[in-house]
């Protein structure tokens, strides 16, 4: 019997192999026809412009869905649609602007974030620690802005140094342990997490990957949301009631797809099977971070982190999903293709 088993389990082994080479073949082959077709219409254009493109493919996804959402009508879904109307000019003109206009919109972003961690958890009180926070989230901004990808890595250990010494120059010992550990979560997750967003642009396809992060996060979030209500029967978190396993698999799925289509504009130097991992990381990162943030909140018992922005909640209710999809693109990108700082 054992000699079986070996003989099947080599037999699986060997059509498994066969399955994925001839799996890779044809991707390669379909890739290599179309390809420069692809090229004439996109990145081999001299006269193409992905900041354009996106620009108008945001705009033009915009309209349509206004117009589903008035003639439907979806009176839920006005205030959150009018909220975007100012978010995306807010978000869009800092990148038309340039990269150091961008890296101090995810600082404004960060810092406004971490205001509102602070305040919900009861460290906004303690202003040397939030003060500490700052002054590493501005010179991690610093470090996007000079290209200085080292610095930028460490920064936030010598922000938890600095952080730690702080009740002993106050020469208190009261809560010192909580202080320095929201300080910390703080520092790390809106802070250096949220700043490769604006490390992003510094690579020569920046741009390109930045807004494939940005704009298919936020449609990752929708379908993870428009899956679960139509097909969604297995619930599987306490953390979010709503989340289906369905909804959750069917939008990981479709934001691989959506990679694929984006492959030419967004990051066209990238391996087939690295473009596959771009739209897992975008899904499982994003379905995370908003797990994540769900946490925090039924912790803190709060449903918003804020109310800035009417119809969403808070900065951080927005930017939830980013705040890992950021890092997990950014690290992607770099250790297979390089070109983020020194």
């Amino acid at each position: 019997m054992r000699w079986q088993a070996n003989t099947a389990l080599a037999l699986w082994h060997f059509a498994f192999v066969v399955v994925v080479t001839g799996l890779e073949s044809t991707i390669k082959e379909s890739t290599a026809q179309m390809w420069p077709f692809l090229e004439t219409l996109t990145v081999g254009n001299p006269h193409f412009n992905v900041l354009a493109f996106y620009t108008a493919l945001v705009l033009s996804l915009y309209a349509i869905l206004g117009a589903f959402i008035w003639l439907k009508p979806l009176e839920v879904a006005k205030k959150p649609y009018l909220t975007w109307a100012i978010m995306i000019p807010l978000l869009m003109l800092p990148l038309w602007l340039g990269p150091v206009f961008w890296i101090l919109t995810v600082l404004l972003i960060s810092i406004y974030g971490f205001k509102e961690f602070a305040k919900g958890t009861g460290l906004y009180a303690q202003k040397a620690h939030c003060l500490t926070v700052y002054v590493v989230m501005i010179a991690m901004a610093v470090c996007a802005m000079i290209n200085d990808y080292g610095l930028f890595m460490v920064a936030p250990i010598w922000g938890v140094v600095a952080l730690s010494t702080i009740p002993v120059f106050q020469n208190r010992f009261e809560n010192a342990i909580q202080n320095m550990a929201l300080s910390v979560v703080g520092l790390v997750y809106f802070g250096w997490f949220l700043g490769h967003l604006g490390f992003l642009v510094r690579s020569e396809y920046g741009l390109g990957y930045l807004l494939f992060v940005l704009i298919f996060t936020q449609f990752n979030d929708a379908m993870c949301f428009l899956w679960g209500k139509l097909f969604g029967k297995t619930h599987f978190t306490a953390i979010s009631p709503k989340k289906t396993i369905e909804g959750s698999v069917l939008a990981l799925l479709s934001s691989m797809v959506i990679a694929f289509l984006n492959w030419p504009i967004a990051f066209p130097h990238f391996e087939w099977w690295l473009v596959a991992m771009a739209g897992f990381a975008v899904s499982f990162g994003g379905q995370m971070g908003d797990l994540v943030m769900s946490t925090f909140k039924r912790d803190l018992g709060v449903k918003d982190f804020g109310t800035l922005l009417p119809g969403h909640g808070g900065i951080l209710d927005r930017v939830d999903s980013l705040v890992w999809v950021s890092p997990l693109f950014f690290h992607m990108a770099r250790y297979f293709h390089s070109g983020f700082g020194c």
